[in-house]
Order: C-alpha cells, then structure tokens, then sequence
C-alpha cells in the first residue's frame, strides 16, 4: 500500500510538470511569432495530452476500467488545455506586468491540486474495481455504531459527526469566504476583473452590436470600466464579478464536516470538488448574462440604479439551484445542520431526565 502511494505522488508530479509544460507553451505561443507559436503549439500539446495517457497507464491497467480511465483521462486533458489557455491569455491582457502574472501563480497551483484530486479518482476507481457489497453487509456496518452516538442513514450510508467539526462549519465558513473576497478584492487580482470585463464586452457587442468597449487605468480605484456609446461609463469592482457568492459557498463547501464513518468519507475529497467546481462554474456564467443584460438596458436608456439592483436581486435564484446541488454531491452539509439539531434535542431530552430523577 505504501508503495502505491508513493507510486502516486511521483505520477501526479509528472502531471504537474506536464501541466507547467502547457502553460509555459501557452505563454510562449503568442510572445513568438504567431505562425511558429501555432505549430509550437500543435506539436507540443497534443504530445503532453498522449503523456498524461501514459502516466494512467504506468500506474495501473485494468480491462474493467476503461471507460473510467477515459473520462479521467478527459478531465486530467482539459485541466491541462486550461493551463495552456492561461498561459495564451498572459501576453494579450493589458493589466500591469505584475498583476496579469498574478493569474497564474493564483490559478496554477489550483489547477495542481485539482490534478491531484483528478488523480486520486482514478486510484479510488481502482481501489474498488471488484468490490461487492449487499444490503447485509450496509445492515451489519449500522448496527456496529455505538447506541449513545446519533446515527442519520441516508442512501445506504452512515453520517455521524463530532461537535468539532459541526462549529467548525459555523465558524469556519464565513471567516473562509470573507478571506477569499479579500483576497480577490486585492489590486494584484485584478486581473480577474479584467477577464470578466472583456467577456462581458465580447458578448454585448455579439449579441446586440452596440460598439461598447472597455477603459484601463493603472490608477486609482477602479481598474475598468465599460463605455456604453451614447451613455457613458460604468464603473467595475470586485463585487461585479459575483465572486462573493461564490466565496460563500466556497466557505460552506470547503467547512462542510465529514463523516467519522471511513466508508461515508471515502470519496468525500472528490465530491466537494466536483460541488465546488460546478457552483463556481454557474455562478460565472450566470454573473456574464446579468451583465450583458444591464448593460444593455442601460444602452437603451433604462437608469443604472433602477436595473442594477433589481437584476442582481433577481439573479440570486441561482443560490438556490447551487444548495440543490450541494445536496446531490455533500449531503453532509443539510445532514451536518440536522445532526446539530439532534445533539441538541438529545441534550435537552437528557438534562429533562436528570430533573425528573431529582425529584
């Protein structure tokens, strides 16, 4: 066993370095001449995608498993393309040198981590390749579990949790999601406000044709701004990037506690990333369409005031999708806040027993 795991870490630090590779191919793309960059680039990345294939297939090979190695395979090629992207899009921003670098040493060591995670899932799948369980052996697991510890079942699996964990959710989460605002708030991540503006500018010109473009100054508070002909600036902040709702369900994703039952927990690492990474996902293109959509009101002669809170309001729906979600993949999250409820009843129902025994 030890040997696998450490067969695994050198395997994910081969696809770490192949995913520098792309990045640095990315970067280098464009900075050349754009004929060489794009047959650099047509040699170079399809040469690292077939090297993550046999990095999957060093770490193990199984018949039964071919459709997962696939889709792991798939997932660990898209990471990759995104490095790639990132590294192709340094050169044609116009943020300070400092600052349009800042995306990659913030999105580089994610993409590495996610890598990581995208990597265990292959060593899970083949972990329980053969595994066989009948509703006997679910029975005999829950009738293991110490009577005096609240037990809560939900689709053959066990959820127990420590009071710990549970305050940790109620602390944690707000202080994690007021962090990550704050970090992304900083003017050496602007380059975030950036990519939004131009993506938003992309698709108000392609969907309305309304010549609209956007302004950078170096200075002061706000970094862009959008120019809507005929009406003048819109000034852009962190908060238009909809990162606080995403800051805050990253909060409750990441705090959300985890079962003391191994077989529960197994998995849980990849079910919050996929919850996190979908969330995140919604929340962007969600935030893209509200802006194109004020902006456009705008451009027709509608108040910003009038649009701008209404539409923000309005676009909030989505929180509610995102929890529905977080159901599907971290069911720890409603089960966690049910089990507080429980320990607390059980506490009351316990301290009631005591004073009737006094009397």
């Amino acid at each position: 066993m030890e040997r696998i795991v450490k067969k695994k870490i050198v395997l994910w630090i081969l696809l770490s370095i192949n995913l520098l590779a792309a990045f640095f191919v990315g970067l280098i793309t464009f900075t050349l001449s754009i004929l060489f960059g794009i047959i650099l680039g047509l040699i170079l990345i399809p040469t690292l995608i077939c090297f993550i294939y046999l990095i999957l297939s060093f770490f193990q090979n199984s018949e039964k498993l071919i459709k997962k190695k696939i889709s792991i395979w798939i997932m660990l090629t898209l990471n990759l393309l995104f490095s790639y992207l990132i590294g192709a899009t340094i050169p044609f921003m116009e943020s300070k040198m400092l600052i349009r670098y800042n995306m990659a040493f913030v999105m580089l060591p994610l993409l590495i981590i996610l890598n990581y995670i995208i990597f265990d899932r292959y060593h899970y799948h083949l972990k329980h390749v053969d595994d066989r369980e009948d509703d006997e052996e679910v029975k005999n697991l829950i009738n293991e579990t110490k009577k005096d510890v609240p037990v809560i079942e939900f689709e053959g699996k066990r959820y127990i949790f420590t009071i710990r964990s549970i305050a940790l959710l109620a602390i944690g989460a707000p202080i994690l999601a007021y962090g990550v605002y704050l970090f992304f708030d900083n003017q050496m991540n602007y380059w975030l406000h950036e990519i939004v503006v131009k993506q938003t500018v992309f698709f108000l010109n392609l969907i309305f044709n309304m010549n609209a473009y956007v302004e950078y100054s170096p200075i002061g508070k706000y970094h862009w701004n959008y120019v809507i002909p005929g009406r003048g600036e819109v000034y852009f902040e962190t908060f238009c990037t909809g990162l606080q709702a995403v800051a805050v369900f990253a909060g409750i994703i990441i705090c959300t506690p985890h079962s003391k039952d191994k077989k529960t927990n197994e998995d849980i690492l990849w079910r919050k990333t996929k919850a996190l990474f979908v969330s995140s996902a919604i929340f962007y293109v969600v935030n893209i369409i509200r802006m194109v959509i004020q902006l456009y009101l705008f451009h027709l002669g509608y108040a910003w005031e009038d649009i701008h809170y209404s539409i923000s309001a309005a676009s909030s729906f989505i929180a509610a999708i995102i929890v529905l979600l977080m159901h599907k993949w971290i069911p720890e999250f409603i089960i966690s806040i049910i089990y507080s409820g429980t320990l607390v009843s059980k506490k009351m129902k316990q301290k009631q027993e005591d004073l009737n025994e006094e009397r």
